[in-house]
């Protein structure tokens, strides 16, 4: 366990699997997740084929990088958790890292070209100043989601974990709709934005982060994209991706607008310590999903 003290940000979740074998990770698969409030990671056993550890810490003291507009992310806490945190320092079979941020554009695959990175960015959401641009093919929905990353986060990734490849939030989420569902309107709520995305007959229709400072600003953004696509929400379910509890102001207003509120499932194709709950595979689904992108 690692040293908790006034240094080490609080741990939220920490669940760890009897077969957690350090001297084995070479075998295992680390994910980590970094949004403007959380750590999370999460270990997958590859041999097998089975996750054997969940680990969140809550943050709180900002630095600029991450979410302009919010006062980005809390570098510093996230470099303590790294120096002292007993299992992210470990040498693994692999790693992938997700950031949670609204700074991405989606490109379809026929008009993507992989020197524009930066134009296709800047055209959307301007310049950021001490930010790499980087992209993830998401082939489910034959696009590329382009990102930036925050300079010192890609630093202190690559400090301890070299051989880490990088990830924007918004890329499992697509890849794990377009295959499980045909027609749906999903959201995606995370430190004060919302994620909406809609499918139809297995093709992305629209997918937007838009900035959410009240709960009723949930609300108007869903009425103003489903009257965009004609959707009756009155008679749809709206399938709900990441922290269901996060969000109970949002949640109640919405489920006087739709029919139902639907959390979205955890994949069944790979086993799960039964430390690690239903409520938290579910919480967590989008760290769970990012072993399977390529």
């Amino acid at each position: 366990m690692p040293e908790i003290g006034n240094k080490i940000p609080k741990i939220d979740v920490d669940l760890i699997d009897e077969t957690f074998d350090i001297s084995q990770s070479e075998n295992y698969h680390l994910s980590v997740q970094i949004s403007h409030d959380e750590l999370s990671f999460c270990v997958y056993n590859t041999i097998i084929n089975k996750y054997i550890c969940l680990r969140n810490y809550k943050l709180s003291s900002p630095v600029s990088g991450l979410d302009p507009d919010r006062g980005g992310l809390a570098f510093a806490q996230c470099k303590t958790i790294f120096e002292h945190d007993d299992i992210l320092g470990l040498r693994y079979k692999s790693c992938k890292n997700l950031l949670v941020a609204p700074r991405f554009t989606l490109v379809p695959e026929h008009l993507f070209d992989d020197t524009n990175d930066d134009l296709y960015l800047t055209f959307n959401h301007g310049t950021a100043t001490d930010t790499q641009t980087f992209h993830n093919h998401v082939k489910p929905a034959k696009l590329f989601n382009v990102f930036s990353y925050p300079n010192d986060i890609e630093a202190l990734l690559k400090t301890y974990q070299p051989n880490i490849q990088l990830y924007h939030h918004a890329t499992p989420i697509i890849g794990y709709a377009v295959t499980r569902y045909s027609t749906i309107m999903a959201v995606h709520y995370y430190s004060g934005n919302l994620d909406i995305m809609i499918l139809k007959y297995g093709k992305l229709l629209f997918y937007n982060t838009f900035l959410i400072d009240a709960p009723e600003d949930a609300v108007y953004y869903l009425i103003v994209v489903a009257n965009l696509f004609d959707i009756d929400l009155k008679t749809k379910k709206l399938i709900y991706a990441g922290n269901y509890e996060s969000m109970p102001s949002e949640i109640a207003i919405l489920n006087t607008y739709v029919e139902s509120i639907v959390e979205c499932e955890p994949s069944r194709a790979v086993i799960y310590s039964y430390h690690i709950s239903e409520i938290n595979r579910k919480r967590f689904i989008n760290l769970f999903n990012l072993y399977g992108c390529e």
